[in-house]
């Protein structure tokens, strides 16, 4: 590669060692250049493409930005069609990746057809969601294109995406790679015109450790002054070679657009309020640490250059950075781009402008990289009260999801002050005043009574309307996807309570607009499984999650795939089992809903029916670890606590078990029946195993007394075998009803524990296809496409495709190749 020279004066030098790192890019199928910023990576692999592959070569640059995971989805789609049209439509069909359609998707990648020499570039990689399944990033990495070659640039390599390239001959290009040795630079100097010595390049060396942005700048202060500069710290090198350099109108206009990390010339005009850029201004987007992105037609800000833009904001005084940071936000929230907007008004404490925005869609999602509860807080606690009164709307938005977060006595605090501003207003019979009542009901949780009462109440007041601050993207019960744990109260009455719920949600549903629908009819299937009924909570759970689903209430789904699993279990159904967890993965994606919530979610769901079959190796870490910050909210806290203990459990860990079950129970209300039940069950197995035989004894009668009333004879049969056959004695004993019922439920639990851990520890999981499905995988396994074999037998393709996803499901793999191999 040649030197190149850059917007600015000096060349863009690359290591001898670099450079055949970079030529082995056009032999290998896949590449990771993994650097921290500052490196140099992308202009690296920009260089090589343009002056290194023949000009007949096609290079597709896929910028991943900090959006939605759709927005990013469909931008990467948009760049495949490039590449190949066919693929991209399919993979368009097929929608984001899940673990339910990740199988479909990787046949559809391996069969990229891009007919010439293709370099698909996947540009700060480090901003991907976490959630991406790992298949998905393997089939890109072992893509089926001949003439293609992925590309990947990131700051850090995640886990999904080290797995993903494990052991497949992936090139990896790194920051040891980029860096200069002291050789390199002085050859760098040399050709910059600078002429140092050896000693001096050492020197150089020692301090910048090579770092290519750290060796830039020092070049320009050695050119500027003659002398190496003694200050290593580089915003102080850029300040002087970069910032000084620029006039006053410059400089004011780079600090005006420095909210933007990424900036287009429509944004910058706005900025300056005219129709078009200024010379001064496109001088100043020249510079060295800002890319122009063609195919974008934006402006990329290197980080460094944001870092010292943002410091001499600071240096300017509150005023002027607060007049930045609106002017910024005033243009994102023109554009209808509100939680850009909002992240910026935060900043500048401009409660007017905060509050003026509809927020409504992100309530429950992080505002840049704070959670919007942060915000709501924020607000709560500093937003003055005339500004509160003139936004009732947004401050009741505000309140809802101060709840949510788990923030109650301010949400009680905010609803008083609500109150007060409500019954001073005009709009005292109006639906706001609907509204506040919608919200006060969930503080009689779980008194139904009370709730359906505020409801009908809510009701008058809305008018036939639906709400507009509740609305049903939000996390159904705060994240709990057990209806029982939530709503049974009173031990012998959940049959009462199942009517009351039934009554809530045919109101409240409709009043939300389908917030919560389904609820009440997984609550039944909870009541019917625990009693021991599977044939009736199939029924029910598959009517809830039918009902759910119209209307994406994922939590509900969630629950209900929960116990479809669980009844898979006893009926010794892998098939079932995986289908279900198929399902926990269908609705994680569904749009619209909080992602980073329904993926942590289905891992503690997944973990739960992993643990319960004896493979702990299999589910998220942070469950092993109690590690939850940031990850679920204060109503999915017990839920991922289950899980923790449950894995003490396989770890035999009894004292730190029995201490954590002890202390939960002593803070746990009284009215959460089934959390007490199942943490007392807990107990008793942690001091039965320490040899506490007394007070396991206490535990297991006193979790007897609050849920056998309802007939819960499931829970305490699954914990025979812990408990050292004490729950049969005890059903026996006080509740002879039951023993049958028991018996039938500690067999058939067992016979399906052994065929599922089986088959999960043999990868056998589900072992059994239709006719159809076996005629059709095996024509795959042939090498036969799916219009091929489609035509054979003489149906349609999308009849193919859809069992080929069933077969792929059903023997848990994501590619054709490995098909034969299975079907020995």
């Amino acid at each position: 590669m040649k030197p190149r020279k850059s917007a600015g004066t000096e060349p863009h030098y690359y290591s001898d060692r670099l450079i055949r790192k970079l030529e082995a890019l056009r032999t290998t199928p896949a590449t990771v250049v993994e650097a921290p910023s500052g490196y140099g990576k992308s202009t690296a692999v920009r260089d090589f493409l343009e002056e290194r592959i023949p000009r007949t070569a096609s290079v597709c640059w896929f910028t991943i930005v900090d959006e939605t995971p759709s927005a990013s989805y469909r931008r990467f789609c948009q760049e495949l069609n490039k590449i190949d049209s066919r693929t991209e439509q399919k993979l368009s069909k097929i929608g984001l990746p899940n673990a339910t359609n990740v199988g479909e998707m990787a046949d559809a990648i391996r069969a990229l057809d891009c007919g010439k020499e293709t370099y698909f570039v996947m540009d700060n990689f480090q901003i991907l969601p976490d959630g991406v399944p790992e298949s998905f990033l393997r089939a890109m990495i072992e893509h089926g294109g001949k003439q293609l070659h992925i590309i990947i640039i990131t700051q850090v390599i995640k886990r999904n995406l080290l797995t993903a390239i494990s052991g497949k001959g992936v090139l990896r290009i790194t920051a040891a790679d980029l860096r200069l040795d002291a050789e390199d630079i002085l050859r760098y100097y040399a050709l910059s015109g600078a002429r140092i010595t050896r000693e001096q390049a050492e020197s150089i060396e020692r301090f910048t450790e090579g770092w290519m942005i750290a060796v830039y700048l020092q070049l320009r202060a050695y050119k500027e002054t003659e002398t190496l500069s003694d200050n290593g710290e580089l915003l102080s090198l850029m300040e002087l070679l970069v910032w000084d350099k620029l006039s006053e109108e410059q400089q004011n206009f780079l600090l005006r657009i420095s909210p933007f990390a990424i900036i287009t010339a429509t944004q910058a005009s706005a900025i300056l309020e005219c129709e078009k850029l200024p010379e001064y201004a496109l001088q100043a987007l020249g510079n060295t640490f800002i890319r122009y992105e063609v195919v974008g037609r934006r402006y990329e800000l290197h980080s460094i250059l944001i870092e010292l833009l943002i410091q001499k904001r600071k240096e300017l005084g509150d005023a002027y950075e607060r007049e930045c940071l609106l002017r910024a936000g005033d243009i994102y929230h023109k554009e209808g781009k509100n939680s850009k907007a909002l992240e910026l008004y935060w900043e500048a404490k401009d409660y007017d402008r905060m509050l003026s925005l509809d927020f409504s869609q992100f309530m429950h999602e992080y505002v840049g990289k704070k959670p919007f509860s942060e915000f709501a807080l924020d607000v709560a606690r500093n937003c003055p009260a005339k500004i509160k009164k003139t936004y009732l709307l947004s401050m009741l938005r505000v309140t809802w999801a101060l709840l949510i977060a788990g923030f109650v006595d301010e949400f009680d605090i905010q609803m008083k002050e609500l109150r007060r501003m409500l019954e001073n207003s005009e709009e005292l019979n109006t639906a706001l005043r609907g509204e506040w009542l919608l919200l006060h009901s969930w503080r009689r949780l779980p008194d139904l009574e009370k709730m359906n009462r505020l409801v009908r109440n809510a009701a008058t007041f809305l008018g036939g309307t639906c709400s507009r601050v509740i609305l049903p993207n939000c996390p159904w019960c705060f994240g709990n996807f057990s209806m029982l744990s939530v709503f049974h109260s009173k031990p012998g009455e959940a049959d009462r309570e199942a009517d009351q719920l039934e009554k809530f949600i045919a109101l409240y549903s409709r009043l939300t607009g389908g917030h919560g629908a389904g609820a009440d009819l997984l609550f039944r299937a909870e009541l019917a499984h625990y009693r021991g009924d599977l044939n009736e909570a199939k029924v029910l759970a598959y009517k809830a999650c039918h009902i759910a689903g119209k209307k994406q209430q994922c939590a509900v789904q969630l629950g209900a795939a929960l116990h479809l699993a669980e009844i898979a279990v006893e009926k010794s159904d892998a098939a079932g089992w995986q289908s279900a967890i198929d399902s926990m993965e269908k609705a994680a994606t569904t749009q619209g809903q909080t992602y980073f919530i329904l993926r942590s979610t289905v891992d503690i769901l997944r973990a739960l029916l992993l643990n319960e079959l004896g493979h702990q190796s299999l589910f998220a870490g942070w469950l092993k670890t109690g590690d939850t910050a940031d990850k679920i909210l204060p109503g999915m806290r017990l839920s991922a606590l289950f899980v923790r203990m449950s894995y003490l459990v396989h770890e035999k860990d009894y004292t730190l078990l029995a201490g954590i079950a002890e202390a939960e129970l002593e803070g746990l209300h009284s009215s959460d029946v089934l959390t007490d039940t199942l943490f007392s069950l807990f107990a008793a197995v942690g001091h039965i195993s320490l040899g506490n035989r007394g007070r396991a004894l206490e535990l297991l009668d006193h979790a007897a007394n609050i849920a056998l009333p309802d007939g819960f004879v499931y829970l305490f049969a699954v914990y025979y075998w812990l408990l050292q056959g004490l729950p049969e004695r005890l059903v026996k004993d006080r509740y002879p009803e039951l023993a049958v019922r028991f018996i039938e439920i500690k067999e058939r639990f067992l016979t399906g524990f052994n065929a599922l851990h089986e088959a999960i520890s043999t990868n056998k999981l589900p072992g059994s296809l239709t006719s159809r499905e076996r005629e059709v995988a095996m024509l795959a396994a042939e090498g036969l496409r799916n219009n091929e074999i489609a035509k054979k037998l003489m149906v349609s393709e999308n009849t193919i495709r859809f069992h080929l996803r069933a077969v792929f499901q059903k023997l848990d793999i994501d590619r054709r190749a490995k098909l034969a191999e299975k079907l020995k």
